[in-house]
């Protein structure tokens, strides 16, 4: 499989932190298949920010190879602003490294001509149009994906009920299947939390109109999903579960729909059981009423305490006399839920006007920054360390603590390095690296003649 990892500056565009981290450059489909979804979900080579948990998209040159519909796409982000001389480099070095990586019966001419596109956006249409996506049926797509973004912003049911009536004729077919698709997708990419939001909207509104009911089950036989789950079938499948695992995970994918509505409904099947007299489907009805507090009381307590400790944690270390050493302390307990309160208490510190604060946190976000580093391969590390430290004193002391990782394998990964600063006209950084590269090799010459 052709996978050329590059190393490539980021500036988080939410806190101004700056760090490296890698990227893919090659997606050939041809030799795996699940990477065409990634890809055209527009959420390719993400990038979290240490400091404050952001997440991103990261600009970056990318070769996209599909044998089957013979398609080499070359993406050179604009934003990069190269000249020509530097784009022609990098697409013949990316086109080398996946003809090489294919057997010979199957390096055709394609290859050698690629298309060059500047945005991610052109790129993916291209790759649709392949499948036979017209450029009609694309702006119908965006469309239906700005009306599901239009959705997830309702502050409450009624507002929902609103917008649904609003736009009741657009909740067809075709709605649906970029609706589930899209769930599909944020669980291929390891988002299950994104996933259930939007299979809770699809839910919710296949309950709230019978025309997105209808649509929605025709996207299900279509794609052999089953019916839609409505509160009615969320109930019939709770009381049908054969395990207490499965059970659980039906209350967490279901959550949306364990409102006031469906125990209400649930409380009127009892009650009609009971008036009919029959005691033993009442016990069972009730018996399933509790089960579904007792687990939806549990996970949200497990997910409020998981977030009381997060926001605990992030105290202790403002409190702390010593933050780097708390922060070293609980490292281990230092996770994408810990990032994400951090991010969240920045923010609300940037909007309060609390510019102490903000620095206090930033500050922790930095050395957060630093331990989450030392995760990353030793000489990746010491690049990250050298390219804070001052020039020549600061790297020089750095470079003489680290001289077993001063080798041809550390240059190897700085000349990378230095040439995608340079592509991406970082001039101020690839200067301080390119004085750092020399002064490293200065360092390992004595090592090499003391020897």
């Amino acid at each position: 499989m052709a996978t050329r990892q590059l190393i490539m500056p980021a500036l988080c565009s939410l806190c101004g932190a700056r760090f490296t981290a890698p990227v893919e450059g090659i997606v050939d489909v041809g030799s795996d298949p699940t990477l065409k979804s990634r890809f055209l979900s527009g959420r390719f080579n993400m990038t979290r920010c240490p400091r404050c948990g952001n997440e991103a998209v990261l600009n970056s040159p990318l070769l996209y190879h599909d044998p089957e519909h013979e398609l080499a796409l070359v993406l050179m982000p604009v934003e990069l602003n190269l000249n020509h001389t530097d784009q022609q480099r990098i697409i013949g070095d990316l086109t080398n490294a996946l003809i090489n990586s294919l057997p010979p019966e199957k390096r055709k001419g394609y290859l050698l001509t690629p298309q060059v596109f500047f945005s991610l956006q052109s790129m993916i249409d291209r790759v649709l149009q392949a499948e036979g996506i017209t450029p009609e049926m694309l702006e119908r797509q965006r469309a239906k994906v700005q009306l599901i973004e239009t959705f997830l912003r309702a502050r409450d049911e009624e507002t929902l009920r609103t917008l649904i009536k609003q736009h009741e004729a657009d909740l067809d077919y075709e709605f649906f299947q970029v609706l589930t698709s899209s769930a599909q997708a944020m669980q291929m990419e390891g988002r299950p939390e994104m996933a259930r939001t939007l299979l809770g909207l699809r839910a919710l509104l296949a309950e709230m109109s019978s025309a997105a009911r209808k649509a929605a089950a025709e996207v299900d036989a279509a794609m052999g999903l089953g019916e839609v789950i409505t509160r009615e079938e969320l109930l019939k499948r709770l009381q049908e579960a054969p395990s207490d695992e499965e059970f659980e995970e039906l209350v967490a994918v279901g959550r949306p729909l364990l409102d006031y509505t469906f125990f209400q409904e649930l409380t009127a099947q009892i009650e009609s059981a009971e008036s009919a007299q029959d005691g033993q489907k009442a016990a069972q009805l009730r018996a399933l009423r509790s089960r579904i507090l007792d687990v939806t009381a549990r996970q949200d307590e497990e997910l409020r305490q998981a977030l009381q400790e997060a926001a605990g944690l992030l105290k202790t270390i403002l409190m702390a006399e010593d933050p780097r050493a708390a922060i070293q302390e609980n490292k281990e307990r230092i996770d994408d839920l810990f990032l994400s309160v951090l991010s969240a208490n920045l923010q609300q510190a940037r909007a309060d006007g609390r510019s102490d604060l903000v620095a206090r946190l930033q500050a922790i976000g930095d050395m957060v920054s630093e331990v989450l580093e030392e995760r990353l391969p030793p000489e990746i590390r010491l690049i990250q360390r050298l390219m804070r430290a001052s020039y020549p004193e600061g790297t020089g002391e750095l470079l003489a603590q680290n001289r077993d990782l001063v080798n041809d394998q550390l240059f190897a990964v700085m000349e990378s390095i230095l040439k995608q600063l340079q592509a991406a006209r970082q001039t101020r950084a690839a200067e301080h690296l390119k004085q750092v590269l020399g002064q490293a090799r200065a360092i390992s010459q004595v090592t090499v003649q003391a020897r």
